[in-house]
């Protein structure tokens, strides 16, 4: 080990797989995390790089007539309204308010966050 990096940056963020819209489809987060070394800017990588955030994939599969099946994932991390910066370390889902949607709950070198499932599509921290 060079010294370069902290005990956080070596280890792999978290992920989950679960139904934030109720379409009976598997939906993917993952947990990002940040660079937390010298002469690093908090939730920025490489220059032109997007920001260092998690991300939430909505699950498009598309079963056709024939019974074949297309598989895309779109990212709907901005129109979700989960911003999560920072180191993240890993993810929980439930349905902590039983509302009948699973929420997010995230976890953070520092402040941990929980993220209500509004059941349309958006999250509340």
């Amino acid at each position: 080990m060079s010294g370069k990096f902290y005990f956080p940056e070596m280890l792999p963020p978290g992920v989950a797989l679960f139904d934030y819209n109720n379409d009976g489809n598997l939906d993917v987060y993952l947990v990002q995390g940040e660079m937390l070394g010298e002469g690093t800017t908090p939730g920025q990588g490489p220059p032109g790089s997007p920001p260092l955030k998690g991300r939430l994939f909505r699950n498009d599969l598309v079963v056709n007539a024939d019974g074949t099946r297309t598989l895309h994932f779109t990212d709907v991390t901005e129109a979700s309204g989960i911003d999560a910066r920072g180191y993240g370390m890993g993810v929980a889902t439930g349905d902590f308010n039983n509302d009948g949607c699973i929420d997010l709950y995230l976890t953070f070198v520092g402040r941990n966050r929980l993220y209500r499932n509004n059941c349309d599509g958006t999250f509340t921290d």
